[in-house]
């Protein structure tokens, strides 16, 4: 009986000795007498990888300690510390797997296949993002300002990476693709400390043309808003129909345009009906045939 179970535990032994022989002759047919060179291969790339990533991290601090990093804004800084991150990690690896001795070319098609799969796919979103990235470095406007792109005009109330969004002046709240918005010409009304009003109003020829300057000045000067320096001015000139157009001009802060601007319109306009001042009627000449 113990013998039996004796022969049977020496056949197990030697059953796993030959499963044990035969893969080490797998590994030995595979590398053959190089697998010490591929061990040292691996540890190469294992110790590059490591090394790599520190170095990348490390990379990334002193980035960060620098002064044009600091004026970015925080999106731009999020979106560059990323994109060095990832560039960094991929040419590491790509590094590490190299030295091992796995080819890279393969690897390097299929990324750049995933690529342009991607880019093809989100083009429009890529388009946005690139200009979420211009309108944030060049910052032809900030969070606050009055801007115009020839489409749309409101104050602008936040800038994303993708998009911006501005309120109108009648409180509507539109959001706009930055692909458009960086390839548009933008028009900020705030950049400027100081701003011009100009109001063009077309007049009767029998109007006194020096009493309504004289009318138009003054209504300018008494404005609080307006300032003196520089001073408000008007002048004449004439339309393609002959009609004397009067124009002011008057200075003040940026930010009481539309203060200005009506008060100053409707401040005109009443001036000149108190004083029985002509305006210009349009003529309508029509001829029948009989």
């Amino acid at each position: 009986m113990v013998g039996n179970l004796v022969m049977a535990e020496e056949l197990n032994v030697e059953e796993k000795l030959t499963w044990a022989q035969r893969l080490s002759n797998a590994i030995s047919e595979r590398f053959g007498d190089g697998i010490g060179a591929f061990a040292m291969k691996l540890v190469a790339g294992l110790a590059i990888l490591i090394i790599g990533l520190l170095i990348v991290k490390l990379i990334i601090r002193i980035i960060k300690k620098t002064k044009w990093y600091q004026k970015l804004a925080s999106e731009v800084q999020t979106v560059a510390v990323s994109a060095v991150k990832v560039l960094g990690y991929v040419l590491v690896i790509l590094l590490a797997v190299a030295t091992v001795g796995v080819p890279t070319a393969s690897i390097i098609a299929v990324l750049g296949s995933c690529g342009l799969a991607i880019g093809l796919a989100l083009q429009g979103s890529l388009a946005n993002f690139a200009g979420g990235i211009m309108l944030l470095v060049f910052r032809p406007f900030h969070v606050g300002d009055f801007i115009s792109d020839g489409s749309h005009e409101g104050t602008v109330r936040e800038v994303t990476l993708f998009y911006t969004t501005i309120d109108t002046l009648d409180n509507l709240r539109i959001t706009l693709p930055n692909g458009a918005l960086a390839n548009s010409a933008i028009k900020n009304l705030n950049t400027n400390e100081l701003r011009r009003l100009d109001i063009d109003i077309t007049l009767s020829p029998a109007a006194d043309r020096d009493k309504v300057q004289a009318l138009m000045l003054e209504c300018a000067k008494s404005h609080e808003l307006v300032l003196e320096d520089p001073a408000p001015e008007t002048f004449v000139t004439v339309t393609e129909g002959g009609l004397p157009t009067f124009k002011l001009r008057a200075w003040f802060k940026s930010g009481d345009y539309w203060t200005v601007y009506f008060a100053l319109n409707n401040a005109v306009q009443t001036k000149l009906i108190e004083n029985n001042i002509p305006l210009a009627h349009q003529q309508v000449d029509i001829h029948t045939d009989k």
